[in-house]
């Protein structure tokens, strides 16, 4: 019970913000990377600044030097200007368009306003101009480093930002005493120092700026072109995407995340037993491999329709004609992988796609089979965990809950007896406060009957199909995917959904998203490992 407690499925937000060291995959993100480049530059600034102030708080206390003197005015409006470099990019209404004016402005201000600060303490002690060359090196080194840019506009932006320091030098009165340098020639170790900040500000601009221009370039190589990101999970990413050669739409998932070498060659192998499959309502797997940093990938084809559980949450239940002709499909499906001995164990409404293609309107895909187990052949081969519990609790048989070791076929049929349920009905068989209250009520309750829950009324026959499907004990379920659809076709409404019904539907509802079966990313492509593709034969 533990182990389906862990894989209780929790709500994931995709929009988390990139890591520091990430390189963006698509235009959004990009965007945000800059945003939170940005932001991350004012904090520093902000927080380089804090920590001055307190030091002058520190000597104040000490009575080593008032901590409100000339020129601190100046110290505080770069501190603003640096709170504000880090708050407003932060806030969606800033357009994008903004955020190189923000930066140019903002790096300028606060380099003038800590120039004419270090000049006001110029004029009132010795070396005390130092402080405005030291502040003015600390951002623009910052910014340097944090902010991607190009080596060109970090020369300009340098700069520009130690003319003001320049002007201060010729315009502070002499001391021959600290100074020995008559008029002019004065200012030259400040034009010195100036001009080795702005290179090496530009040199590590163009170093990091370089090395993710690199990082881009290298996902440019290979078959698949990464277009469009339209899924994410815990185990991956999902693109939409084009072949080298082919240019045929595709879905590309990435598996990512936690997981280990064991987990990655299993992944391999049920792929590879997946794309054996070529039923008509089976996604069609088109390659797989890995990419030269390990990752594992497939390409498989791309649909355009919706999920039936977003079907449900869009239009709500449905007529129990469509549903029995949904259903027959995915049996279909079931029926050429239980004969080649595959089981999907998490058939559920997230994972059969309505679909209309080549002409054919509610055309069913029944998707990912990562989650698939070999029950035939030589167990040796075999890299499923047959004791782990997978699947979706809302839908999961009771012996995936009990005995995840000796699921069978039939266990596949309890969770199309539950979508067809689900659908019919608009809720799940059973809920819950918890998924062991869930798991609970797979083993021990009775299904409440269809004709207490959905409207319009549900014909007998089905009802009677489905509640077959759910039985407790493998053995009372239709003996197999063939068998079910037979009794299906036998129900009083199986042919009442005709193709002009279809049609129809799809004509109404035409606006609909690209389902995820794998949606905005920059065009990058998939480097493909060919020592390693494909890995090991199968048999």
């Amino acid at each position: 019970m533990k182990q389906v407690a862990e894989r209780w499925p929790a709500r994931v937000s995709t929009r988390s913000a990139p890591s520091l060291g990430d390189v963006p995959r698509d235009p959004a993100a990009r965007e945000s990377f800059a945003r939170g480049r940005l932001a991350l530059f004012g904090k520093t600034v902000f927080w380089i600044a804090v920590t001055f102030l307190g030091l002058s708080l520190f000597l104040h206390v000490a009575r080593v030097m008032p901590f409100w003197r000339p020129g601190m005015g100046w110290h505080l409006l770069a501190t603003g200007i640096a709170l504000t470099m880090w708050r407003l990019p932060l806030r969606p209404t800033l357009p994008a368009s903004m955020l190189m004016a923000l930066d140019t402005v903002g790096t300028l201000g606060m380099c003038v306003s800590l120039a004419i600060m270090g000049h006001r303490y110029g004029e009132q002690q010795p070396w005390g101009a130092f402080a405005g060359i030291f502040a003015v090196f600390h951002v623009t080194m910052a910014r340097a480093i944090i902010v991607p840019s190009t080596p060109l506009r970090t020369l300009l932006i340098t700069g520009e930002s130690f003319v003001g320091l320049l002007i201060s030098q010729l315009l502070l009165p002499r001391s021959p005493a600290m100074d020995p340098l008559p008029g002019w020639l004065a200012v030259i170790p400040s034009l010195t120092w100036s001009a080795t900040v702005t290179a090496l500000a530009t040199l590590a601009s163009k170093v990091i700026y370089g090395l993710q221009e690199r990082v881009f370039e290298a996902r440019r190589l290979g078959q698949y072109t990464l277009e469009e990101k339209i899924g994410a999970g815990g185990m991956g990413e999902v693109y939409r995407a084009s072949h080298a050669m082919l240019r045929r739409p595709t879905a590309v998932k990435l598996i990512s995340g936690e997981v280990d070498e064991e987990q990655l060659r299993r992944f391999e192998r049920e792929v590879q037993l997946t794309a054996r499959l070529n039923h008509p309502n089976t996604i069609s797997i088109y390659d797989y491999g890995r990419t030269p940093d390990g990752t594992f990938y497939y390409a498989m084809e791309l649909l355009g329709g919706l999920t039936l559980e977003q079907l449900v949450q869009r239009h709500g239940p449905q007529p129990p004609r469509r549903v029995i002709h949904i259903l027959q499909q995915v049996c279909g499906a079931l029926r050429e992988a239980h004969d080649a001995g595959l089981l999907h164990r998490d058939i559920k409404p997230a994972n059969a796609i309505l679909c209309n293609r080549g002409g054919l309107f509610d055309l069913v895909k029944v998707l990912d089979f990562g989650l698939v187990k070999q029950v035939t052949g030589d167990a040796r081969v075999s890299l499923s965990n047959a004791e782990a519990i997978v699947g979706t609790p809302l839908f999961m048989s009771p012996e995936e809950i009990s005995t995840p070791g000796a699921v069978g076929a039939h266990s596949d049929l309890y969770s199309l007896g539950a979508v067809g349920y689900f659908l019919l009905c608009g809720e799940p068989v059973f809920t819950g406060s918890n998924v062991i209250e869930v798991c609970g009520h797979h083993l021990h309750t009775p299904p409440p009957p269809l004709s207490e829950r959905a409207a319009p009324t549900v014909p007998g026959d089905l009802e009677r199909v489905l509640l077959d499907c759910l039985a407790k004990a493998p053995d009372a379920r239709p003996a197999s995917a063939q068998a079910l659809a037979e009794r299906l076709r036998g129900c009083t409404d199986a042919s009442a959904w005709s193709e002009q019904d279809a049609r129809a539907w799809w004509r109404t509802h035409a606006a609909l998203p690209i389902a995820p079966n794998g949606g905005s990313a920059d065009s990058r492509v998939l480097s493909v490992d060919l020592a390693t593709r494909g890995g090991q034969a199968l048999p």
